[in-house]
Parts: C-alpha cells; structure tokens; sequence
C-alpha cells in the first residue's frame, strides 16, 4: 500500500544548510522539510487524495515560516524549532481535518512543527550530536507559498521519499 507525507519543502539556501548537518547524523533519505501531515497510508485513488490537498493549499495565502533555535524529542530527535504561527496552524489543521473526510486517521499526537536534524539516536549519540551543535544557532525565515505530497519510492530493497506533487497555495 502506498505511503504519503505532506510537507514544506524547504528554500535551497537554508535546505542545503541542513542537509549538511542532516548528513552529518545520518538523519533518514528525506529532504530537508517541515512535515504538516505525518507518514500514512493511501491505497486509494491518488488524484483524490491530491485534490483533497490542492483545494485546502488554495484555501490559504502564502506566510513567512520562522526557524529559531533548537529542540529535541527526548533523547532521539534533535529539530530546528519552528514558530507555530497562527497561519501555520491553520493550514495544518485544515489538511488534518479535510484529509480525515476522507479516511486518512490523524496522528494522534500535537502538532509541533520542527525541521528534523538529527532521528533515531541511541545510547551516547544524543550528547555527541549536542556537542557537534554547540555553535550552531539557526534562524531562518522563509516564505511558504507550496505545500508537497511526497512519495515512498521503493526500489528493491532501497526506500526513498519522493516529491509527488507540488500545490501551491492562494495567491
């Protein structure tokens, strides 16, 4: 069954930044990007689960994104913090709510929206990831103007998130 996510893509300035230090943890082979809507299930008609997304992106005006800072999920994410804007948050519960019409059960956990650097840490990486980070402060600010359906792409025994489809928002 084919598995979705959907996201903001990230500007290739600051996306090229954090794909470094993505690498440098060896974060999954994702693209840099702020997730709306968790990984999910969809065996169904692809071009309605697109719809359903292009009619919510053109409900919303593009916003400016704020990075600041970093955060972390216990011991086993380390993100980029990302303000919850009142524009934001509405975007994301718009595609929770109408994706949820359609079948697609939502996460079940807040939203909090990061920019992931660091994932599945065990044991002392945590610490040794922190230290890697001490001089790094990250603030960047971005403008959202598209939200993108990505893709697992699975090749053999290799899985890989692709773009599906980029929509973009009401202009």
């Amino acid at each position: 069954m084919p598995e979705y996510f959907v996201a903001v893509t990230l500007p290739d300035q600051i996306g090229m930044e954090v794909e470094r230090w993505r690498r440098r943890f060896r974060a999954p082979k994702t693209p840099p990007h702020l997730t709306l809507i968790a990984p999910f299930q969809w065996d169904l008609d692809e071009q309605k689960l697109i719809e359903v997304l292009r009619v919510t992106a053109q409900c919303h005006r593009p916003f400016d994104i704020l990075c600041q800072g970093l955060g972390h999920f216990g011991r086993a994410v380390i993100f980029i913090d990302v303000n919850p804007s009142q524009a934001l948050l509405s975007l994301q519960s718009d595609l929770v709510r109408n994706l949820q019409e359609i079948g697609v059960k939502p996460e079940g956990r807040p939203f909090h929206p990061h920019i992931t650097l660091a994932t599945r840490l065990r044991g002392n990486q945590y610490d040794l990831c922190r230290v890697q980070l001490m001089d790094y402060n990250p603030r960047y600010s971005f403008r959202c103007s598209t939200i993108t359906l990505f893709i697992l792409a699975i090749e053999g025994k290799i899985k890989r998130w692709q773009e599906a489809c980029v929509l973009p928002l009401k202009e």
